[in-house]
């Protein structure tokens, strides 16, 4: 027929898949955590992860020397254990591991954890969290009290550095991402005599369940970081 549009033999197939590098502080797979990742990301994604602690086992973990200066990061076995370990143990194991992501293709690469990291030697994008949940923070709360919750106390003396100003008081406190549910009502009998305005859950760890949970209890906006990054994750690679 002429002037029929020819369509080349490819035409019709469906579009490739995009890349997305998941590093987590711990072990992989993080099944607590990707599903809900998945969900916002939605079809056309390949979630490639690994972790930084992959080939270690929990007495390499227990034998880590921590000091009264290191930065503690929470994070969690295979198996689910919780573990805590120090950024400086950590960082050139991320390192490592970011290099293999990136020989299978990955070029877009998310490190699962909102402590601040440098940037790291890379062929493409190392997406951190701390500055993208900061930002939102900043930008929803301009003057009031603000809530932020910790995986671990030995945390909590940031929080005003972190994330407070002149007009923004902080209440830091923590609870574990990876616990039973036992204490979480006493963590918002807490948070509510403190009269916040906004609620930010400052661990990758933490889910859904816990925002959920603090909204019902205090009626108050609470900020997921994990979730919220898989939103800006999705604009990245659009």
């Amino acid at each position: 027929m002429t002037g029929a549009t020819v369509l080349a033999p490819w035409a019709n197939d469906p579009p490739a898949m995009k890349k997305i590098g998941m590093l987590t502080i711990g072990q992989s797979p993080r099944n607590d955590i990707l599903p809900s990742l998945k969900e916002i990301l939605g079809d056309g994604f390949e979630i490639v992860e690994i972790g930084a602690l992959d080939d270690l086992t929990l007495e390499d973990i227990n034998r880590i020397d921590v000091t009264p200066d290191d930065y503690v990061l929470v994070s969690r076995m295979r198996d689910g254990t919780e573990i805590k370990i120090t950024k400086r143990f950590v960082l050139p194991l991320l390192q490592e591991k970011l290099a293999e992501l990136e020989d299978q293709g990955v070029r877009l690469t998310v490190v699962m954890c909102t402590g601040k990291f440098l940037q790291f030697e890379t062929r493409g994008i190392v997406f951190t969290p701390q500055e993208t949940l900061k930002g939102v923070v900043k930008s929803a709360l301009k003057k009031g009290r603000l809530g932020v919750i910790y995986p671990t106390e030995e945390q909590m003396p940031h929080a005003q550095q972190e994330f407070g100003s002149e007009d923004v008081a902080v209440y830091a406190d923590s609870t574990s991402p990876y616990d039973s549910d036992a204490e979480l009502q006493g963590l918002a009998s807490r948070l509510k005599e403190q009269n916040l305005d906004l609620i930010v859950l400052n661990c990758f760890g933490f889910g859904v369940e816990l925002k959920r949970f603090l909204e019902e209890q205090m009626g108050k906006p609470v900020i997921q970081s994990n979730t919220l990054i898989a939103r800006v994750l999705r604009e990245l690679s659009s």
